[in-house]
């Protein structure tokens, strides 16, 4: 294991500061009508993405399913670049709002022309919003955090997606249970988008706007582009994880068909496994984003190891039981992920520039995908079996973790240090 520094509770400074309440499980009354919106978006993926790519295979061939999951990263990329850039100018509440408009009507086009060659125009309008949603779900997070010092970044940022993941617990097992009885992938899409016409509504209704004028009339000042003020951190960060997510995503994008093809499962059992892990992450989140928040780079570290890990068991596996379990043990290291990862994408990043900082992160782990996906439906069909590629990607996960483990021991504690300095 690489010698990253150990800031798990080791400095006793951070020892001697009690952990602040900001209101129930450690989120504002703001953060929580955040989560509501969120939590309602989510219904519009989760109620039918999980069995996207089994639906695909129905009719598709496997390059044209790369091809589909290519698209969608390309309109997804370009809505990561945008969003940042264009909340950080405009306010946070008016993104937010704007992104459900690409998501309904892709979503209105996949009920009413699921064929090919127009599915990968339908899904890449629906992740180029669903991608405005993901940034705004952490930017404004990241605005509160940075407004009351940086505490518990780490559990806000995971907390937040608290709802999310109850109704991505819930939506697929709903909709697993609506195919069993009878209704086609069809109405699992109109389902999503009356959910993304009332998530709309929601975010008019629920959020409110968490960057301040000051902020916003600094923003508009400053350049359009600036990478150079993210800061080093950032970019050793994003190098760091590239190799991972690479790995990570051209598996991934197969799961639903490993587990009905070469595990032998149905879709309903599929679709209840889904939701395991979703309750699982539900029931973890709240403790294990607190010990996060003690250690972010070792965290960051280990989490990526154990996604490795239980990829290659992936490969190895079969059962549904071990579907079962496997998805309620991979809850953990997400948990971690998810918390760790956002954190340190934004924790040396000036105010004006979180949104940004969040948008060009996810732009340039996304971009992965590009090759990702495709890469993994080539390795599909030249070996002929999905566990070939899963232990590819698991292997190659594990090995990316020793890169990441380099980048973090090279971040610098720079600026941490300067924020000290101020408050004494």
């Amino acid at each position: 294991m690489p010698d990253i520094p150990n800031d798990l509770s080791a400095d006793a400074e951070s020892l001697a500061i009690e952990e602040e309440s900001y209101g129930f499980l450690g989120l504002s009354s703001s953060l929580w009508r955040l989560a509501i919106v969120v939590g309602i978006a989510q219904f519009t993926i989760s109620i039918w993405n999980w069995e996207f790519s089994i639906f695909l295979e129905t009719f598709l061939e496997p390059w044209q399913m790369g091809l589909i999951f290519s698209t969608s990263t390309i309109a997804s990329l370009l809505g990561y670049f945008l969003s940042g850039t264009i909340a950080d100018r405009i306010g946070r509440k008016k993104t937010m709002m704007f992104a459900f408009l690409p998501t309904a009507l892709g979503l209105f086009f996949l009920v009413n022309y699921p064929m090919w060659p127009f599915i990968p125009l339908e899904y890449a309008s629906i992740m180029f919003g669903w991608s405005f949603i993901l940034i705004m779900s952490r930017a404004i997070p990241a605005d509160e955090i940075e407004s009351t010092g940086g505490h518990n970044a780490a559990r806000r940022f995971t907390m937040v997606l608290l709802p999310a993941f109850i109704v991505d617990g819930i939506s697929p097992a709903i909709g697993a249970t609506l195919l069993n009885v009878g209704f086609i992938p069809r109405d699992l899409h109109t389902l999503a988008g009356i959910g993304a016409i009332i998530a709309c509504l929601a975010a008019f209704l629920l959020i409110q706007e968490s960057l301040g004028g000051e902020i916003l009339d600094r923003t508009k000042k400053g350049p359009l582009i600036s990478f150079r003020r993210l800061g080093s951190n950032f970019w050793k960060l994003s190098v760091g994880m590239i190799a991972f997510i690479f790995f990570f995503n051209s598996a991934l994008a197969y799961y639903g068909n490993i587990i009905v093809g070469e595990w032998g499962l149905d879709e309903t059992t599929f679709g209840y496994a889904w939701s395991g892990f979703s309750v699982a992450t539900v029931l973890l989140m709240h403790t294990i984003s607190g010990y996060v928040d003690r250690g972010l780079k070792k965290s960051l570290f280990l989490a990526i190891l154990g996604n490795g890990i239980i990829i290659t068991v992936f490969a190895l596996a079969g059962g549904a039981w071990t579907l079962f379990l496997l998805n309620f043990i991979w809850a953990v290291p997400v948990v971690m992920w998810i918390g760790a990862e956002r954190t340190l994408v934004v924790q040396d990043v000036d105010e004006e520039n979180k949104g940004r900082a969040l948008g060009t992160y996810q732009f340039i782990s996304s971009s992965t995908n590009l090759v990702a996906a495709p890469f993994g439906a080539y390795i599909w069909t030249v070996s002929g079996s999905l566990r070939t590629l899963w232990t590819i990607s698991g292997i190659g996960g594990i090995i990316s973790a020793l890169f990441l483990g380099g980048a973090l021991r090279s971040m610098s504690e720079k600026k941490k240090a300067d924020r000290n300095l101020d408050s004494e």
